[in-house]
């Protein structure tokens, strides 16, 4: 299982709330209280719906999975 890191670009956000509303893993929480979205460890899946919907480039999704060799 591939591991994936949300991370926001707080200098390019608004806090308009796009990315929340388009993630469908739920790993986006942002709440009316909140200046700006926060990433919920774990649920980022690697979709890249937040990223190609924000307005702002103001999220960055990596792939964060260590790669092994093993001599054959």
């Amino acid at each position: 299982m591939l591991k994936w890191q949300w991370q926001l670009l707080i200098e390019n956000c608004t806090g308009c709330g796009i990315c929340r509303d388009v993630c469908n893993e739920h790993a986006i929480k942002m709440s009316r209280r909140m200046a700006y979205p926060e990433p919920i460890v774990g649920k980022c899946e690697g979709c890249m719906d937040c990223v190609n919907e924000c307005p702002f480039e103001a999220i960055k999704v990596t792939n964060n999975a260590k790669l092994v060799f093993e001599d054959t």
